[in-house]
């Protein structure tokens, strides 16, 4: 039956109780239930609120006995010209409304608060409105501030933790004000020249003003600021910054020389902070690295692989002997990417049904679809100051030894990685293993190997 058709039917059961007269309308082709539409109606009811609805609502487990899961999207326009703490309270508000709603036959309903302001425009079918934000689980709409802030820096649109700019001087200003309000923001430009990722962190202004400055020269294709923590740092103020300049041409080319000697030059202002960049040319190819004004970080003290913040030591055992190649099950990691970068994890499983120790570092070969070795791979320690330590393994744990390289095009050499040879202690035997997707690992590859360190959630 078409929709048409059923909707000519829409029914009325009609019970009479004295004068009284009661009508129930059955919408099959519509699931959503009248209890939460009854609490998106009030939503729409609360001061700051233009509108509110529905747009999605499904059973994800039906049960019977004790009551389905489902779960619901509603989507909350508020007035644009609310203040970001007026803001934060409306959508406050509303999310209380929503998780008061109890549905009958619904055990658990999972929510997600959608909230919006501004006038929305059509992109490829789909609704977009300047400012999107949501209220998380727990009822938190600070979020929806945040956002708030962004919009009235001059953003013309903020998703959640992400804001675009018109434009690089629009992009500093955006940084100017989440460093202000203390917002971790990823910002970007309307063009996406410049991007500032910063993974959680609050933007550096500095550094957003140095990558709108470099997206500026002659030769730069664009630019993006990556923030992470050192390892085993935690602490805002510890905040690592690499700028990655791409280029429109080669490295070897006189305008990549000239924005690396402007990067160089001790003039350039890195806000205090020890600021790596690398130029890269199209396809990754090649690319320079350095430090902007010159200025590297001191020379650290040698130290171990430090564990993450609160993650425990396994015991270090002084008894333990050293494990032997047919103690460990060798496994690699899903290969990752990031900004030209790409990472490994090398895993060591003790099966040996005792603890025992591992002290170094393993060797690898990286062989192509033929079984050759990658000619010219050189391997060097994986940060500066690193050195090995004895990792005593406890039986069933996994150590793990970090990889990383950077990327490398594939348009000259097709010959990627297939498989890799790892020696995991002294003196022992290759054992070839293949990774879950081919690895460009080419001639001539630099490859940073980290020592055996105790496996565990929460490396950086």
């Amino acid at each position: 039956m078409t929709r048409r058709r059923t909707s000519a039917l829409v029914a009325a059961v009609i019970l009479l109780a004295g004068t009284a007269a009661l009508l129930a309308v059955w919408r099959p082709w519509d699931p959503v239930p009248d209890e939460l539409r009854a609490a998106t109606r009030q939503v729409a009811d609360l001061p700051g609120v233009v509108s509110a609805e529905v747009t999605g609502y499904e059973v994800a487990f039906r049960d019977a006995k004790d009551g389905d899961v489902a779960l619901a999207t509603v989507d909350v326009v508020l007035d644009d010209v609310l203040s970001p703490e007026a803001a934060s309270a409306a959508a406050a508000r509303a999310d209380g409304l929503l998780a008061a709603a109890r549905v009958d036959g619904v055990r658990t309903l999972s929510r997600t608060t959608a909230v919006h302001t501004g006038d929305p425009r059509t992109v490829h079918g789909v609704e977009v409105y300047p400012l999107t934000a949501w209220v998380t689980e727990d009822g938190d709409a600070s979020s929806v501030a945040d956002a708030v802030v962004l919009r009235r820096a001059g953003a013309t649109t903020v998703s959640g933790a992400s804001a675009e700019a018109a434009d690089g001087e629009g992009l500093v200003r955006l940084a100017e004000e989440a460093a202000e309000h203390k917002i971790a923001a990823s910002l970007g430009t309307a063009d996406d020249a410049v991007r500032y990722d910063a993974s959680g962190r609050v933007p550096v202004v500095a550094a957003a003003r140095l990558a709108v400055d470099a997206a500026g020269r002659p030769g730069v294709a664009s630019v993006v600021v990556h923030a992470g923590f050192p390892t085993g740092t935690t602490a805002a103020d510890d905040t690592a910054l690499t700028l990655q300049v791409g280029l429109a041409g080669p490295t070897s080319s006189p305008e990549a020389g000239d924005v690396a000697r402007w990067l160089d030059d001790p003039a350039r202002d890195a806000g205090g902070r020890h600021l790596a960049y690398t130029l890269t040319e199209p396809g990754y190819a090649a690319s320079v690295d350095g430090w902007v004004a010159a200025a590297p970080p001191p020379t650290p003290e040698e130290h171990t692989v430090p564990l993450p913040t609160g993650v425990g030591a396994w015991p270090a055992d002084d008894d333990a002997p050293a494990c032997a190649g047919d103690d460990l099950r060798l496994t690699l990691g899903t290969p990752d990417a990031a900004a030209g970068g790409r990472y490994l994890a090398v895993l060591a499983e003790n099966v040996s049904g005792r603890p025992c120790a591992l002290d170094g570092v393993p060797r690898l070969t990286f062989r192509d679809a033929d079984g050759e070795p990658q000619d010219d791979v050189t391997t060097e320690p994986s940060a500066p100051g690193v050195v090995a330590g004895r990792v005593v393994v406890p039986a069933g744990e996994r150590a793990l030894a970090t990889v990383e390289w950077r990327a490398m095009s594939t348009a000259n050499d097709p010959d990627v990685t297939t498989t890799v040879d790892v020696v995991a202690v002294p003196d022992g035997d290759p054992v070839p293993l293949v990774p879950t997707t081919e690895l460009d690992v080419l001639d001539g590859a630099e490859v940073r190997v980290g020592p055996w360190a105790q496996g565990a959630e929460g490396w950086s």
